[in-house]
């Protein structure tokens, strides 16, 4: 590292920084508990490594947020990225397999259900990888990072919300996306 950019990575975070580790330990412990609840699944095998190793990512973020330029942590991001969006696109045939052509609610699915995980992983990898969001930036950035930033709280609440909802009187009898979940 040059020494501008070890200065620039070493100075004290910002506010906004702080924002960013909260919202990282949220998509951890939604990750893992993602994982959690996969142990019962038949294809545990796959889907505990995807909400694990993203679980895992998010951790050097709320403990260091600089961790987010070390080469390491962007090369573990950039292949959990690739390769989470690969299974994606096999998702997708699975899903429209499921549905048949039908007009249906995606997420009364497996495949649908594994699919909105699979897109919020990918949407946080590529934010915390692709962007500078949590990095240190300049002021010139500001507007679009605090643009991103809020696409990134939006993302990590309404999972844990809807996920949320399955849990509240009966309404994982009526809400499709909580069928299988009890």
């Amino acid at each position: 590292l040059d020494m501008e950019h070890q200065a620039e990575v070493t100075k004290k975070p910002s506010g906004g920084w702080k924002v960013w580790r909260i919202i990282n330990l949220l998509l951890g412990v939604f990750f893992m508990l993602a994982a959690l609840v996969n142990l019962n699944d038949s294809d545990w095998y796959l889907w505990m490594p995807v909400y694990g190793v993203s679980a895992a990512l998010c951790l050097p973020l709320v403990l260091k947020p600089q961790w987010s330029v070390s080469k390491v942590w962007n090369t573990v991001v950039t292949i959990h990225f690739t390769m989470c969006l690969a299974y994606a696109v096999y998702q997708v045939v699975l899903l429209f397999e499921a549905i048949k052509g039908e007009l249906k609610n995606p997420l009364e699915q497996e495949e649908g259900r594994e699919m909105g995980g699979l897109l919020i992983i990918i949407a946080w990898t590529s934010i915390a990888r692709f962007t500078t969001v949590g990095r240190p930036v300049h002021a010139s950035n500001k507007q679009m990072m605090n643009a991103l930033l809020l696409i990134t709280v939006t993302l990590t609440f309404i999972p844990l919300l809807t996920w949320s909802l399955c849990y509240v009187g009966d309404w994982h009898t009526r809400l499709g996306h909580c069928k299988g979940m009890f």
